[in-house]
């Protein structure tokens, strides 16, 4: 008894601390995002799939693939269990099309592109047990 109870401290123990590191590197990342968002804001983006321009443009592209922290992992399948959504995945996605738009926007800064036209994500879960999310963003850059 007192084995299975002191595999269940251990457990425990190392499950808060999976959770208080993975919670520090998604807040870190949520705040990088925040501020190269913020500075690539002049370049536009625009998702009409009809939509012209007169100026040249070029085809950019970007991707990132993200993976889930173990806290997640274990609160996932808790969730996915009884049903419903995979709340604890939302902020994965979240993050995953956030950096690809802002890598996007990254190489049409590089062309010194302001536009971004025709924007469109493809989002593919990766992995076994769906451990990882994959997003690909491209788009035609205007430089105007």
């Amino acid at each position: 008894m007192d084995a299975f109870l002191l595999k269940i401290i251990i457990f425990l123990v190392l499950f808060t601390i999976g959770w208080g590191f993975g919670r520090r590197a998604e807040k870190k990342h949520f705040t990088e995002l925040d501020k190269q968002e913020q500075r690539l804001a002049y370049i536009t983006l625009d998702n009409s799939r009809f939509k012209t321009s007169s100026h040249p443009g070029q085809l950019v592209n970007s991707n990132v693939v993200i993976s889930h922290d173990y806290f997640k992992y274990v609160i996932a399948n808790i969730e996915n269990f009884f049903g419903g959504r995979l709340t604890s995945y939302e902020s994965v996605v979240e993050r995953a099309r956030r950096e690809a738009i802002v890598r996007l926007k990254l190489e049409a800064e590089k062309m010194g592109a302001t536009h971004i036209m025709g924007l469109r994500l493809s989002t593919t879960e990766l992995g076994m047990q769906g451990g990882m999310v994959e997003v690909f963003a491209y788009g035609t850059a205007i430089q105007s």
